[in-house]
């Protein structure tokens, strides 16, 4: 199999995530995208190397393979 053909077949989510209304970054996941369930406890990597959870307050799919994650503190 040739490296094209997985990288075609190769499923991926974007997140968008919102913290308290404030974008805070967004991150490409290898996978298909995750039932998100808001009240759900959420951990966010930060570039910087710290993790931040945050409760899931709603989701909204800008398309098919990307979702705004709406966060509260």
């Amino acid at each position: 199999m040739t490296t094209e053909k997985l990288q075609k077949d190769q499923n991926f989510c974007i997140f968008d995530y919102y913290l308290n209304g404030v974008f805070l970054k967004w991150e490409e996941v290898i996978g298909q995208c995750p039932v998100l369930i808001p009240g759900q406890d959420w951990v966010v990597n930060l570039e910087d190397g710290t993790q931040i959870t945050a409760k899931i307050v709603g989701t909204q799919a800008v398309s098919e393979d990307e979702r705004k994650i709406y966060l509260s503190s």
